[in-house]
């Protein structure tokens, strides 16, 4: 299904315009012996009110690795969110999205084409402006953040200037991440450095489709797993969270 403008989004915000909408997909987390790789159940939505900022609400659940079924890692977001059985929230986050200036890229920095931005042009073309960004980040395990960076077409890149944290809130220095449309999917990832680290480590990866009907069956999480037979095949890299791991942003 074609992409169609929202309705009554700020003209601030059309380079912005492609991530509007509710994404649901799969993911990694993994983060040194702190938080053991495990297979995740994610879901972005990223909406407005008409203001010139986006609102991003982004929830991952851990699996239920009893019932969801192995995951092939270059499948679409939706299929493999279809075969995972999410078993409760590891972490919730809202985060604003605001466009604070834009400039041209000089011929050096020409963005590539791809196929899901029909204004990016390939060599000879317009050239795509580069959007500065300043976002601000919220979770209820006790973090606060002020983001910089940029969205060129279909590729964002943000990171960190200043993160605060509640007095029993788990530290984190430093968090970047970069964002991109790929076949039609949402690509994502964050690096962090955290729970006593100082070197930026990955920390969190995803693939998530753009959900066009909220109320279609096969958009749900699970939607491809047997109700009448929970004890289904495992997947390879959805082990539970261990106790020791706290929950972050």
């Amino acid at each position: 299904m074609a992409f169609t403008l929202p309705d009554d989004l700020a003209p601030e915000l059309y380079p912005l315009a492609w991530l509007t909408g509710t994404w649901r997909g799969y993911g990694i987390l993994t983060y040194g012996e702190t938080v053991p790789e495990q297979a995740v159940y994610q879901e972005m939505t990223f909406d407005h009110d008409g203001g010139p900022y986006l609102r991003q609400t982004t929830t991952i659940w851990t699996v239920d690795a009893t019932r969801s079924k192995n995951l092939d890692f270059e499948m679409p977001g939706l299929q493999g969110a279809s075969l995972l059985a999410p078993a409760q929230i590891w972490s919730t986050e809202t985060t604003y999205w605001r466009p604070v200036g834009q400039e041209q890229p000089d011929g050096a920095e020409t963005t590539e084409p791809a196929e899901d931005a029909a204004d990016t042009k390939g060599s000879g073309g317009p050239l795509v402006p580069v959007t500065q960004l300043e976002l601000v980040s919220a979770d209820p395990a006790g973090h606060v953040a002020v983001w910089e960076g940029w969205i060129q077409g279909p590729r964002a890149q943000v990171g960190t200037q200043a993160v605060g944290r509640a007095r029993t809130a788990v530290p984190v220095e430093e968090m970047t991440r970069m964002l991109g449309l790929v076949g039609g999917d949402l690509m994502w990832t964050q690096d962090m450095a955290a729970f006593g680290q100082s070197e930026v480590t990955t920390y969190a990866s995803g693939r998530l489709g753009r959900v066009d009907d909220l109320d279609d069956p096969a958009a749900q999480p699970g939607s491809a797993l047997d109700p009448a037979e929970p004890e289904g095949e495992s997947s390879t890299s959805s082990s539970p969270a261990s106790d020791d791991a706290e929950p972050t942003a």
